[in-house]
């Protein structure tokens, strides 16, 4: 389990990811996080053309703002970059008014991205 805590005064994102190409196995993945705190903050922003952020399972505090995700002033993101939800509740993890261009995801979708095996942790980490 993972706890996010936004200690923002006004707004602020959880998470900035760049990307150069969609071959680059990266991204950020969160996984059961409870994300709580202050201020009004988006889930992500595409710092990178290939963005690549999943969140799977979270609970979400009412800080996450309607929209939820942002291209950075950088409209063509929106047809590159990967922000997905999946299996999230909470009051701010309605997706009603989500950008259009953020996914849903479907099991099969996100099952990539719920263990370690999407940042070879096999490898490195002990657990």
């Amino acid at each position: 389990k993972c706890r996010l805590q936004s200690i923002a005064e006004n707004f602020g994102a959880i998470a900035a990811h760049h990307r150069d190409s969609p071959l680059q196995d990266t991204g950020f993945s969160f996984v059961r996080c409870s994300i709580r705190g202050t201020g009004n903050i988006l889930l992500g922003r595409a710092w990178g053309a290939y963005s690549r952020i999943i969140y799977s399972s979270c609970n979400m505090d009412d800080i996450i703002k309607p929209e939820g995700w942002s291209e950075w002033n950088h409209p063509d993101r929106r047809k590159t970059a990967v922000f997905g939800e999946y299996n999230c509740h909470g009051k701010g993890a309605d997706r009603i008014q989500r950008v259009p261009w953020s996914k849903a995801l479907s099991y099969g979708e996100a099952k990539p991205y719920l263990d370690i095996n999407f940042i070879n942790g096999n490898q490195w980490l002990r657990l």
